[in-house]
């Protein structure tokens, strides 16, 4: 694996062969693929939703990615630095009980013409609905322009009480053309929380693979 193609999007790291490690015990590196891709996009999208106040994830694009636009969305009000992100104080979800959905916020700025090249998310379990309204056969999506995410970096927040819903969420996943190139247990809540990579491959991959 080439560590300028793959590379680690988080603070306080490392290099260790071809990932970034983080030093904090925390916390664990978000792991982006292809990143000569992106850098030779004329522009590029990346949404970050989940960041209480930390914006690690989206100053390590910024180093790597300054090209890209960076929206970050989170419940609370917090200030990105300046030239780095976009903040948008809001909650994303199924769109009931005053969240948005992801079409929603992408209707709001005017996105739904692009692809999201990076979606990074660590909403506190809240990714469920977010991923069975954005991917699953309802009215919205049937009648919506389909929304392009190439890629999405994701902690998945799991108990015993979701182990269904959790198995569905990965099926869900493949359902969409999506494939785990990076794993990695948070080292903080090993028994609770697991980072992972996807990206959005053509169909014919999975023949004969699954």
């Amino acid at each position: 694996m080439d560590d300028e193609k793959y590379f680690g999007l988080s603070g306080d790291n490392v290099q260790s062969n071809q990932y970034y490690y983080t030093t904090n015990p925390l916390t664990t590196p978000t792991d982006a693929c292809d990143i000569e891709y992106l850098k030779l996009k004329p522009s590029c999208l990346i949404y970050s939703l989940g960041s209480a106040g930390e914006f690690a994830f989206e100053q390590s694009v910024h180093e790597r990615l300054p090209h890209c636009s960076v929206h970050t969305i989170d419940t609370r009000r917090f200030q990105c630095p300046k030239g780095v992100c976009t903040m948008h104080q809001l909650t994303i979800g199924d769109g009931k009980n005053n969240t948005k959905t992801l079409r929603d916020l992408m209707i709001d700025l005017n996105h739904t013409n692009l692809e999201i090249d990076i979606l990074k998310v660590d909403i506190e379990s809240s990714e469920y609905a977010l991923f069975h309204t954005l991917f699953s056969n309802n009215e919205m999506n049937r009648n919506g322009t389909p929304i392009y995410i190439r890629q999405i970096l994701i902690e998945v927040h799991l108990d015993r009480q979701r182990i269904y819903e959790t198995n569905a969420l990965f099926y869900l996943f493949n359902s969409q053309n999506y494939v785990i190139y990076h794993r990695e247990l948070n080292a903080g809540f090993p028994y609770y929380a697991c980072e992972y990579g996807f990206l959005k491959l053509n169909r014919k991959f999975f023949r004969g693979h699954f």
